[in-house]
């Protein structure tokens, strides 16, 4: 799977540019910048319309996170085939609640307010939308923050009789997937405060049922101390999956994971114990906050890293560092979701290793101390060696996008931080060419 990265620049940046606003940076304040757009186009009559409802000029709120990172979005709120508008903004730059705005379009391409609601704080944690209650309407979701860290989502429900809270909830994370196998509509799974339901770690299913979408269930997980994530993933029945990764251990710093299947008979969320593994949060107990369950190889399904002991040999001096991990996909009915390799912990990524290699390697640092290697278990041939460079002070360094590189020459693999990750092939073994290397690096931060 090709690296990943995170950039708040591009975020922004894409967020500007998928909401038609542009701004001018008049000084280091980011706040200041998200609050001065200058709107173009349709967003521009939206924009008008609220100010002109309201009398005074809202300050827009952009969410931290989310599928919109836009203040501004457009979807079939009602249902009814033709797209709204919802705003998120407040009446007051420095302090106050953020509101919610929704116009419907006019005959004389305008727009106008029909319902305006106060949210939960003045700072958007995420929003989303989804097909909750039918495949006609989109519901709205917004996550609201506290200044003291707590969260709180609030499902909006707009139809002709107006805009409706149908779901006001505390939560630490969230996720939207069709567990229940409902035609066109997704389900809502939060994660509640670990203060809530009893304490531990619980899980509430919010769907669609005869009543209309409401609370179905709320599942206790186990003995967690919170959720550090939630995944979904595709099981071989082409059913949806939950994992979940909590934090346990005395000092609530460790992860490990449990699986949540939906079962249609008692139209419930149950746990899932895979064949063959007697306890599954034993079995994923890692001690590395950013080891989180992931699709690591991209076809949709959900694999867990756990920590081997039996994957080579590590050098003395960097054995606190590296860890031999396998990824696996316990919901599979057999070894075939299994990816073996190498974790950096304190450069936070993953190097896949060739199945072969596993049981005999060895790692060691290379010779400059910049970085390590994989070598034969006696550590006389080298396979190939990763290293961590400061990309001002190289002279050239060959392009991720470039020519296939001869045998020694180092290649970009990714950014991490202020340096760049490279890697070279020094003796050739199959299935760790350097396109292998580079499609099979992971970093998690």
């Amino acid at each position: 799977m090709p690296y990943r990265r995170s950039c708040a620049a591009c975020a922004l940046a894409a967020a500007l540019l998928l909401s038609g606003w542009s701004s001018a940076v008049t000084g280091s304040d980011v706040e200041s910048l998200l609050r001065a757009p200058q709107a173009s186009g349709e967003t521009s009559a939206v924009q008008k319309a609220l100010n002109s409802a309201l009398g005074v000029t809202a300050t827009l709120k952009y969410p931290a996170s989310g599928d919109f990172l836009s203040p501004l979005l457009f979807g079939d709120w009602d249902g009814d085939g033709q797209d709204e508008a919802a705003v998120l903004y407040t009446l007051d730059a420095s302090a106050g609640n953020v509101y919610l705005a929704i116009l419907e379009p006019t005959e004389e391409n305008g727009w106008r307010v029909t319902q305006t609601a106060e949210g939960l704080s003045s700072e958007v944690e995420s929003v989303n939308t989804a097909h909750l209650r039918d495949e006609n309407s989109l519901q709205i979701l917004v996550g609201y923050a506290s200044a003291q860290g707590d969260r709180y989502m609030v499902v909006y429900l707009y139809t002709e009789d107006g805009l409706q809270i149908i779901i006001k909830q505390a939560y630490t994370e969230m996720i939207l997937a069709n567990l229940t196998g409902g035609e066109g509509t997704q389900d809502l799974v939060l994660a509640l405060p670990a203060e809530q339901e009893g304490g531990g770690l619980n899980l509430q299913l919010l769907t669609n049922t005869e009543d209309g979408f409401r609370s179905a269930q709320t599942l206790a997980i186990g003995d967690y101390s919170g959720c550090a994530a939630l995944h979904a993933g595709i099981g071989a029945d082409d059913g949806n999956y939950l994992v979940v990764d909590g934090w346990t251990g005395a000092s609530g710093t460790s992860l490990a994971s449990s699986i949540v299947v939906y079962d249609p008979e008692t139209r419930f969320l149950q746990t899932y114990r895979p064949a063959g593994v007697a306890n599954l949060t034993k079995a994923t107990l890692r001690y590395d906050a950013a080891l989180v369950s992931t699709d690591l190889d991209g076809n949709g399904t959900i694999e867990i890293p756990t920590m081997i002991d039996d994957g080579g040999k590590i050098s003395t001096g960097m054995d606190k560092r590296l860890r031999f991990i396998l990824w696996r996909d316990f919901a599979a009915e057999d070894e075939t979701g299994s990816h073996f390799g190498v974790y950096d912990s304190e450069y936070s990524f993953f190097l896949a290793l060739p199945e072969s290699m596993h049981g005999s390697v060895l790692l060691r640092t290379n010779r400059d101390g910049s970085g390590w290697m994989v070598c034969n278990r006696e550590g006389t041939t080298v396979y190939c060696e990763l290293r961590l460079t400061d990309p001002a002070k190289e002279t050239q360094t060959p392009d991720i996008d470039g020519e296939q590189t001869e045998a020694g020459e180092y290649r970009r693999i990714a950014n991490i931080g202020s340096q760049q990750l490279q890697a070279r092939v020094v003796t050739p073994y199959y299935g760790l060419s350097i396109d292998d290397i580079i499609h099979g690096t992971t970093v998690f931060r």
